[in-house]
């Protein structure tokens, strides 16, 4: 689909609070309860819901705090709750980032504040958000509109992303000097499972400028793309024809394919040891039929998009 500069160094800013949050939720159960716990030299920096030590949080409440409300103290309480110091955990982000084949991605914190070599690329954004999304369930708390945290002063937070109710469930937020406004969009609406990823997008006043840039692409997708049904289960693709009688022959699945929908598909037919062989040369796609045996001569019609190819074969 679309990309620009999708291999190139970026600042992840608060992107990276999904990692912080994966190995959190790999980590506990979400109904555990953890007691809260801060670096001995923390100091509040940033976005935060100042956390103090000693709280009771579940994993639920704290992955909430995260990411919806994009606390970044409760970015470290998780890390000190997996690990007994804040190197330790930053080395845990970057092997899950290595396990997951994000190979182009540093992490020196678990918030996301501009730090020196702390970085990604839209590509490997793409790999972990794809795995968050297949593999966790971690989605049904950043499609909150809100949470509430019954055991801080403030007991409300809304989510920082500002289009949830346009269909964009998740996954991040993000703002820093160095990575400008980003944000991790994932919309299931028209049928589709459509990823955004947007960083450096200018930072307007009211800090909205990464969600037209969101909407736009989005917008771009459905419009350009659709899924084409390329071979249903009920087209005929070849008859066995003899003196006595003539065998329909279906396909056993249907094929599609998500393409641009101004693309004109080519396609070719070819047959190789007993095989029917369907090529779509432009979208790079290839499927091969099984020809039933036969002891006597056969001929075989091959049907494909209105186009006939008749030869006669010995088995």
């Amino acid at each position: 689909m679309y990309e620009k500069n999708s291999s190139n160094s970026i600042s992840p800013a608060s992107l990276t609070k999904l990692m912080t949050a994966l190995l959190l939720y790999e980590s506990n159960a979400l109904n555990k309860q953890i007691i809260t716990r801060l670096p001995k030299d923390y100091v509040f920096s940033g976005k935060v819901a100042y956390l103090e030590e000693g709280l009771i949080l579940t994993t639920e409440e704290l992955l909430e705090l995260l990411l919806v409300y994009s606390a970044n103290d409760a970015a470290y309480v998780a890390a000190m709750d997996i690990s007994s110091n804040i190197d330790e955990f930053i080395n845990l982000m970057n092997l899950r980032a290595k396990q997951l084949g994000m190979n182009n991605t540093v992490y020196k914190n678990p918030d996301g504040l501009d730090e020196l070599g702390h970085q990604t690329t839209l590509n490997d954004l793409l790999i972990l958000s794809i795995y968050i999304i297949e593999n966790t369930k971690i989605l049904d708390i950043t499609s909150k509109e809100k949470i509430y945290i019954n055991q801080l002063d403030k007991k409300s937070f809304n989510n920082t992303n500002a289009i949830i109710n346009e269909g964009f469930e998740g996954l991040k937020t993000g703002w820093t000097s160095g990575a400008g406004l980003t944000f991790i969009g994932f919309n299931q609406n028209n049928n589709r499972r459509v990823i955004t990823i947007v960083n450096k997008s200018f930072v307007d006043e009211e800090k909205i400028n990464h969600f037209i840039d969101t909407k736009a692409l989005y917008e771009n997708s459905i419009n350009d793309f659709i899924v084409r049904n390329l071979l249903n289960k009920n087209d005929i693709i070849y008859k066995i024809l003899n003196s006595n009688s003539m065998t329909n022959y279906y396909p056993n699945k249907e094929l599609k394919s998500f393409i641009r929908s101004d693309l004109d598909i080519e396609e070719s037919i070819e047959i190789q040891k007993n095989k029917v062989i369907i090529s779509f040369n432009n979208i790079s796609l290839k499927e091969s039929f099984n020809i039933p045996s036969s002891n006597f001569k056969v001929n075989y019609q091959f049907h494909w998009s209105n186009r006939f190819l008749n030869n006669i074969f010995n088995s």
